[in-house]
């Protein structure tokens, strides 16, 4: 039995669809888990033969089944025969399904290609018919579906003439090739419209491989295209603000933004365009041109023989012209072609006629307001300035004012930061003017310096002269920024004093008291100013283009003249440089002063002070030899002094000293102590000691209030050491440094064995005592003060050694060449301390008086010694 109820089998059919195997049961009631099964204890199902329905998937979907009320027995046919009853129900099943998924497919794809409005095509490529469905009719403006045999030629006439070589080629491609047909064309509809579509298909083949069909599809693309034109456009425009943008914000000067706004404005069409620009600081209009404009200013310029403005054309400020009715009034103007152009602003006329601007926009630049100039773009043709190319212009214009007013506040940052520089280098200058002139008080080493340091702060090169004691000038200084050329500059500099007339600036200045500008040096000024034709070639060849002249005054005294020159390159000199230069030279003449006063006030004291300072005797067979050198800073004369003296009985003293201080009552002090002490030591006849002691009371007496150190020596000898040609030093130091000895044979000894006594002017009647040595004829004694030994970068100890190691190397020299040499190499020229130095050489009185020694030299009532003196060196004969 087959068919039937399905609850009948529906427990068998299930054990089946679990087994995925065919189930043959023969006799139900003699199966123990079917026997209990309603449709076998009910009678209607004993026998039962189930096939599964296998999907192509493998999923069982199904049974196919045949049963009996009755037992019998399946037949291995029947089972057979079953099975593949169930494949053909299986295959019929899955056809069902196929044509109902496609029916949705086709459905779904009708609507989606409605939607999308593509149009299907087909070319049958053996009979030549071809078929256009409704909607690809439609796309070349037909009326369709339309089938059409014969010649293509009805066809291509609804596709542009230009493209019909492109289609045909891509249809050979696709057929000799890969089987791929893709062709844009433009489509021509009857209506006059034209569209563009692309169309793309494939080539199908048969078992052979030949070429039987085109199956394919058209798109109409023109809404695409104008969009993405649009959008292309507008990346475009986007991307030109941008690099825009990026260039202005490199820019650094005003004229480089008209040729980089311009990029921008291409997008639009434009031809070229300039920036105008307002003054922050005047006012005026300065208008910068893009590459064209300048090409035809630059043209019209060479034409008149004259140079193009290099920042800029200034424009006057009027409502002639867009331009400036723009950067007066504020608003944009737009000038669609030129009949436009020419009702609203009639010089625009001569305009269009030399530049071509057949249209042209003029838009405000503003920043927070303020209007800062207008930029204007100029089309070859009319513009119509439709769609967003005002938001273009205007979006332009926002970028190049930010850049205006960037370069506007970078400028006045850097003007500002170049003044508040120069300022500061002014000040620097006039400091270092300062620290120079207070430097020193030589004169020419004054000079000399200013010289260096106001070139090239001022000038190029410069020179001072200076008048002397009669009014007259004379050349101190000069100074070339190029130091190759400075004897070429002193060479001029002579030649200019010995032969400058009265218009020459130095005279001017030297008579007026009042500096000299001179912007330009032209050849009349210059042979006015210069008799001696040498110096004007020397003049010229040092090639100045501008110069300066200020006077160096005093107290309302003209002194001197400075005068600064510069090169070409540099131009003429500034406000502020000739302004600095008068305080250079105010300043420079005030230390010019001070050190003329100061060179009297020296000069002045060294003659008070030399004067007190006697030649020394040259006694018996001793030579004697003094030196002073004065400090080399300060206008004070110091307190130390030397002297020289004998006795009443003839013995020689010796002494040298240093009054504390640096100034005029020291030099005082010093004379007043040297002359007691004179008059102590040759009324008294005493010992060193006794004449220090007498000394130090009778200043503390006649109340000096002076410190002073004090060596006091005393030359002694008695007939044994005649004859040993020895002679005795007897000494007293007051806290003076220590004389030197040196021996015959160059043995040079310190002589400071025991602690000297203290000061004059410390404790007058603390006792002092006295010290021997013995010196050999032919030996020197040195004495000294401290500034010839102590320095601020070593103590007195220090120094005391290498005045031994010196004098060491100088024993074989003769006295007087001893002292010059001693003092060469230990004493510095800018030193602070002034020195005092005396130096006494025992020759032999065995022999008559070197001519070195120069003649015997005694006191009147001192008898003089005999050339030879008898008995000398007896001992040792």
């Amino acid at each position: 039995m087959v068919g039937g109820p399905a609850l009948l089998t529906g427990a068998l059919s299930a054990m089946t669809v679990r087994r995925a195997v065919p189930l043959d049961v023969p006799d139900a009631r003699r199966d123990e888990q079917l026997a209990q099964l309603p449709a076998v204890t009910s009678g209607q199902v004993q026998a039962y033969l189930g096939a599964p329905l296998v999907a192509a998937s493998g999923h069982v979907v199904g049974v196919l089944a045949v049963y009996d009320p009755r037992p019998r027995s399946w037949s291995a046919d029947a089972a057979e025969l079953l099975g593949q009853l169930s494949a053909s129900v299986i295959a019929e099943l899955e056809l069902a399904a196929a044509q109902s998924a496609v029916g949705a497919s086709l459905a779904r794809l009708d609507v989606a290609l409605e939607a999308g409005s593509v149009g299907i095509w087909e070319r049958d490529l053996r009979t030549g018919t071809v078929y256009w469905d409704q909607r690809n009719a439609a796309i070349f403006g037909l009326q369709g579906p339309l089938e059409h045999v014969g010649d293509d030629s009805q066809l291509m006439a609804a596709i542009h003439p230009d493209d019909h070589a492109s289609v045909a080629a891509a249809m050979r491609a696709a057929l000799e090739g890969s089987g791929e047909f893709v062709a844009e064309m433009r489509v021509l509809r009857a209506d006059g419209a034209l569209r563009w579509a692309v169309s793309r298909g494939r080539v199908v083949r048969n078992s052979r491989g030949e070429a039987v069909r085109f199956l394919g599809t058209t798109v109409d693309v023109t809404d695409a295209r104008e969009e993405a034109g649009r959008r292309l456009a507008s990346l475009q425009r986007t991307t030109a603000i941008a690099e825009v943008a990026a260039a202005l914000a490199g820019a650094t000067r005003i004229d480089q933004l008209a040729q980089i706004t311009l990029r921008g404005a291409e997008v639009l069409g434009a031809s070229t365009g300039a920036l105008a620009v307002l003054d922050p600081g005047s006012g005026q209009l300065r208008l910068h041109m893009g590459s064209r404009l300048m090409d035809v200013v630059e043209v019209a310029a060479a034409e008149a023989g004259v140079a193009p403005p290099p920042d800029g054309l200034e424009i006057a400020l009027d409502d002639e012209l867009p331009t400036q009715w723009v950067a007066r009034h504020g608003e944009t103007v737009l000038l669609r072609d030129p009949d436009e152009a020419a009702e609203r602003f009639p010089a625009m006329a001569e305009l269009t006629r030399v530049l071509g601007a057949e249209a042209l926009a003029a838009l405000p630049l503003r920043v927070e307001g303020r209007l800062l100039g207008v930029f204007v773009a100029v089309w070859e043709t009319p513009h119509p300035f439709e769609g967003d190319d005002v938001e273009v212009l205007e979006a332009l214009t926002a970028q190049i004012a930010l850049s205006v007013s960037r370069l506007q506040a970078d400028a006045e940052r850097d003007a500002a930061v170049a003044e508040m520089r120069a300022a500061n280098a002014r000040l620097q200058l006039l400091s270092e003017t300062g620290r120079v002139l207070s430097g020193t008080l030589e004169i020419t080493e004054q000079i000399g310096q200013l010289a260096r340091l106001v070139v090239p702060a001022l000038g190029d090169w410069c020179w001072v002269l200076v008048t002397d004691e009669r009014g007259r000038l004379r050349d101190m200084a000069s100074a070339h920024r190029d130091p190759g050329r400075g004897a070429e500059l002193e060479r001029y500099v002579r030649t200019m004093v010995a032969g400058m007339t009265e218009h020459a600036a130095a005279r001017v200045v030297l008579r007026t008291g009042q500096p000299v500008v001179l912007p330009e040096l032209d050849a009349d000024f210059i042979e006015r100013a210069l008799d001696d034709p040498a110096a004007r070639r020397a003049l010229t060849r040092l090639d100045p283009t501008a110069g300066l002249a200020v006077p160096l005054v005093a107290r309302g005294q003209t002194l001197g003249v400075l005068g600064l020159y510069t090169a070409a390159d540099r131009g003429p000199h500034t406000q502020a440089e000739i302004d600095t230069a008068r305080e250079v030279g105010r300043r420079a003449g005030v230390a010019l002063q001070q050190a003329r006063l100061f060179g009297q006030q020296r000069q002045l004291a060294e003659v008070l002070q030399r004067s007190m300072l006697t030649a020394p005797p040259a006694p018996d067979h001793c030579e004697i030899a003094v030196r002073y050198v004065p400090a080399a800073a300060g206008a004070e004369v110091g307190g130390d002094w030397y002297d020289a003296f004998v006795q009443p009985d003839g013995a020689t003293m010796l002494v040298i000293g240093d009054v504390v201080g640096h100034d005029s009552r020291a030099a005082a002090a010093m004379g007043q102590l040297r002359g007691l002490l004179r008059g102590i030591g040759h009324h008294t006849g005493g010992t060193p000691a006794e004449v220090l002691t007498g000394l130090d009371r009778a200043g503390a007496g006649l109340d000096l209030d002076a410190m002073a150190t004090a060596l006091v020596a005393r030359l002694e000898q008695d007939d044994p050491e005649l004859a040993e040609s020895r002679t005795r030093v007897r000494w007293s130091t007051a806290g003076h440094p220590p004389p030197l000895l040196v021996d015959p044979d160059g043995t040079v000894t310190l002589l400071d064995g025991d602690a000297p006594d203290l000061l004059l002017g410390v404790e007058p009647d603390r006792p002092r005592t006295d010290r021997v040595a013995t010196i050999e004829r032919g030996g020197t004694l040195l004495l000294y003060t401290d500034g010839l030994v102590e320095r601020r970068d070593r103590d007195l100890d220090a120094g005391i050694a290498e005045l031994v190691r010196v004098l060491g190397g100088l024993t074989e020299l003769p006295l007087q060449q001893l002292c010059d040499r001693l003092l060469e190499r230990m004493y510095l020229p800018d030193t602070e301390d002034d020195v005092a130095l005396l130096a006494v050489r025992l020759h032999p009185q065995d022999l008559p008086r070197p001519p070195e020694a120069g003649p015997q030299r005694v006191p009147p009532g001192i008898a003089p010694a005999p050339d030879v003196v008898p008995g000398a060196g007896a001992a040792r004969r």
